[in-house]
């Protein structure tokens, strides 16, 4: 199996029952990390705490992988996020973009449409409670700062 192939399955088996001390089993601790709704993290800690509040907010919140594509250290995963978020089910696609390094992720970037889950907030605030008492909904208080991220790949072209 390839590196980028390991990193696939490791990937999946996390999304199966995440948990923010999982996390070290993908990503390296001096990980940068970029998504939607969500100030930059920067290392494995600040990874972590994100994640606690996203799964505060959404406890139920996992993956599953669709397709993959990847060669050496550059690995593109699609998959489909999927939480309670009032009485129903959302569910909304992503992309992450990973760089590896020794088989784990070094940085990420995450593409996916905040709308989607945006607009499947309950109308009630109570719903809206949730969501800010988490700290998702501010990523402003990360206090984790913004640099240049700490593994420059390979050009692939």
């Amino acid at each position: 199996m390839s590196d980028p192939e390991q990193f696939v399955a490791k990937f999946a088996d996390f999304w199966e029952n995440p948990s923010p001390e999982r996390l070290t089993e993908i990503l390296h601790d001096d990980v940068v990390l970029t998504q939607p709704l969500a100030a930059p993290m920067r290392g494995l800690a600040a990874a972590q705490d994100e994640f606690r509040r996203i799964w505060r907010w959404l406890p139920d919140l996992r993956a599953d992988v669709d397709r993959w594509c990847g060669e050496v250290d550059l690995v593109f995963v699609e998959f489909r996020l999927h939480a309670s978020v009032g009485k129903k089910i959302v569910e909304w696609p992503n992309v992450d973009r990973f760089f590896l390094r020794d088989g784990k992720a070094a940085t990420r970037m995450n593409y996916f449409d905040p709308l989607a889950v945006l607009r499947a907030m309950p109308p009630s605030p109570i719903g809206w409670r949730r969501w800010w008492v988490s700290g998702a909904a501010r990523p402003w208080r990360s206090g984790h700062g913004i640099g240049d991220y700490p593994y420059q790949p390979k050009a692939l072209w």
